[in-house]
């Protein structure tokens, strides 16, 4: 077991399991362009008025003011279900059969990734990658569970520069259920060759508390990057960070 200093708190574990969106990566900073990004190639499918694609762009997160809703559907859902609070817009304003509305979004998601590429995607929240060089050379063993797929989750940690010290994944697309069932933590755990047990699970939201509880974990920590405030987490998480950079080997 590695001492690992959580904020104040140290606790001893063999390894650390994050989430990827509002953890690692600095996601909030990222979303905005994102959504609006989406929409652009939503509308090569569909006709969009200027009223739609404004509920269209809220109904994914976007405020007014260009800054992203907290646990809104692109923060604490999986893509695919994302594009499904965007094909029930189609479906109530244009007319759009749900699934082939659910369909052509994810299509039109796919091609954003495509053709506007990932690396403006790929900003990590400052000190991450110094905090996980530490972990990683002290011996830590580290993975990354998300609701995202795992191609497109390998790629951003390659162009985050944090590939290099993340030894094993389990995405959305590997498993049966999504967070918070512990699947993801008990395959993510299985490929560093630890137990869950003897692994923590650090997270932006609720969700990944749960996940993390559910599969019985070492401890489950939130940070405030993301998803949640602190207020939110409390009796929810076992300790609560600024960040994932309040992690400290000893």
């Amino acid at each position: 077991m590695i001492p690992l200093k959580f904020g104040s708190q140290i606790v001893y574990c063999r390894g650390i399991i994050f989430d990827k969106d509002g953890t690692l990566l600095d996601s909030f900073v990222i979303w905005p362009r994102l959504i609006r990004e989406r929409v652009k190639y939503l509308e090569e499918y569909f006709p969009l008025r200027a009223e739609t694609k404004k509920i269209i762009l809220k109904a994914m997160g976007l405020q007014e003011n260009n800054t992203v809703s907290r646990r809104s559907p692109i923060v604490v859902g999986t893509r695919r279900q994302t594009a499904a609070a965007v094909a029930t817009i189609l479906f109530l304003h244009l007319g759009v059969p749900w699934d082939e509305g659910l369909a052509k979004t994810l299509e039109a998601f796919s091609a954003c990734d495509e053709k506007s590429g990932l690396e403006w995607q790929a900003v990590p929240v400052p000190g991450v990658k110094e905090t996980l060089e530490k972990l990683y050379t002290a011996g830590c063993k580290l993975a990354v569970a998300t609701n995202d797929d795992l191609e497109r989750t390998k790629a951003l940690m390659a162009l985050s520069g944090l590939k290099p010290y993340i030894s094993a994944y389990a995405c959305r697309d590997e498993v049966s259920e999504s967070k918070p069932a512990p699947e993801m933590v008990f395959l993510a755990s299985k490929r560093l060759g630890l137990l869950p047990s003897e692994c923590a699970v650090v997270g932006d939201s609720l969700l990944d508390i749960e996940m993390g509880k559910r599969a019985g974990v070492k401890v489950a920590v939130g940070v405030t990057t993301g998803a949640c405030l602190a207020t939110e987490m409390e009796g929810q998480a076992d300790i609560i960070l600024p960040s994932v950079a309040a992690i400290v080997p000893l």
